[in-house]
């Protein structure tokens, strides 16, 4: 069914301090993420651009990565 299914056409994280493979990695988890957050809680619809910052503490891991970013772009479309 064409309404539980998202599709992220462009993500852009700005990740300092990891390689290029690992940022790749995060924002595919991300995306994926997201799209699993998104796909039946929001009818058919163009969600155009979100702006966010955030903070994470140094070494926090990949999970936590994942976990803060997805949640706060979920939290941001909610709204």
């Amino acid at each position: 069914m064409p309404g539980d299914r998202v599709i992220i056409e462009e993500l852009f994280l700005r990740l300092p301090g990891l390689t290029r493979d690992e940022a790749r990695a995060i924002s595919r988890d991300v995306a994926a993420r997201v799209g699993d957050g998104l796909a039946g809680a929001l009818p058919p619809r163009s969600l155009g651009a979100l702006d966010l910052r955030l903070a994470l503490r140094a070494g926090a891991s990949r999970d936590e990565i994942v976990d803060r970013v997805a949640c706060a772009i979920l939290g941001a479309l909610s709204r």
